[in-house]
């Protein structure tokens, strides 16, 4: 189902914003980034894979499609949603610590000067 995030207008390139986005199913809501990355748009929650941390607190990288998560620095790509890149100072850790999954992606489309994400 698609949902109206803002006014195309409101994400400008290169910046991330968080979004709560009151759906219908059982009044559940969902805190979502979107944001644009050489002039694409992406969105999707608002946590860290690996430990949960809010990623609203992280920053894109400058040379790269991925957010650096703010607590422990892992590297998502913001487009495919993949893991990229573990820290070396992590490496010394568990398996079972290292373990994270991708980030869950949402579908976003742009419409009549708005922009949409698409929530299953």
């Amino acid at each position: 189902m698609l949902y109206r995030v803002c006014d195309s207008g409101f994400i400008r390139d290169n910046t991330i914003n968080l979004f709560t986005i009151k759906t219908n199913k059982n009044d559940l809501s969902l805190d979502l980034l979107v944001g644009k990355k050489n002039n694409n748009l992406f969105a999707f929650d608002n946590y860290c894979p690996h430990r949960g941390a809010s990623l609203s607190k992280s920053e894109l990288s400058c040379d790269s499609n991925r957010i650096v998560c703010y607590l422990h620095d892992f590297e998502y790509d913001i487009f495919s949603g993949k893991l990229e890149k573990i820290p070396d100072k992590w490496m010394d850790q568990s398996t079972e610590w290292k373990k994270s999954k991708d980030l869950t992606l949402y579908k976003i489309l742009e419409k009549d000067g708005s922009i949409f994400v698409d929530i299953p």
